[in-house]
């Protein structure tokens, strides 16, 4: 009994370090989608959205699309607990620019009309080529091939699950809500696929 309430405890420490590591993630990407929308120049905006993913790699923390792809070694909870962690975080230093910079609520407002105007099945195979590419971003944990594979994505508008997730907000229905959720198997499809096909046994370090 004493063993399975440590192992119960130590659960839950886990649980909870995810959700708060999953926040900081969400806080850090969301810093990309705002000078993504006031950079005047795409390829710019693109670089700099890097830096947010690039400290979460750095520091270890917890962001469901670079963890999907080694959902072996993942368990479901802490996946669940990142993604909502995520999802949370993303939203605060976007909204509090767009509430103190109308221009950039315009932008994110006109994004999030685009993006959601799209089928669901758009959604979904913009969403697998978006995991590759975050994918690769985690697993080559190489700072160069991380710029550049988070650039690609950007500049190509494929679908980040958890920076959709602002953009959701701004356009909240039942259509949209399921092709949000499009999006988030398409990223973990596209991840989970690249390390099939890379290597089987390919462990994060």
């Amino acid at each position: 009994m004493a063993v399975n309430t440590k192992k119960g405890k130590n659960m839950d420490k886990n649980i909870s370090l995810n959700f708060k590591q999953g926040i900081a993630a969400g806080l850090l990407l969301s810093c990309g989608i705002v000078v993504n929308s006031v950079a005047d120049n795409r390829w710019l905006g693109a670089v700099f959205f890097t830096v947010g993913l690039l400290t979460i790699i750095d520091r270890g923390l917890k962001l469901y699309t670079g963890k999907i792809g080694f959902y072996k070694t993942v368990p479901v909870k802490e996946l669940i607990t990142m993604f909502i962690g995520n999802n949370i975080g993303i939203l605060i230093p976007a909204y509090i620019t767009a509430y103190y910079k109308p221009e950039v609520m315009e932008t994110m407002q006109a994004v999030s009309d685009q993006k959601f105007s799209n089928s669901c099945m758009y959604m979904f195979l913009y969403g697998c080529l978006c995991g590759m590419m975050v994918f690769t971003a985690v697993c080559c944990r190489n700072q160069l091939i991380t710029v550049l594979a988070i650039a690609t994505f950007i500049m190509c508008g494929w679908e980040h699950c958890i920076v959709d997730f602002t953009y959701l907000m701004l356009n909240l229905s039942l259509l949209n809500t399921a092709k949000f959720f499009c999006v988030v198997l398409g990223n973990s499809v596209g991840a989970i696929a690249l390390h099939w096909l890379i290597d089987e046994n390919i462990q994060k370090e």
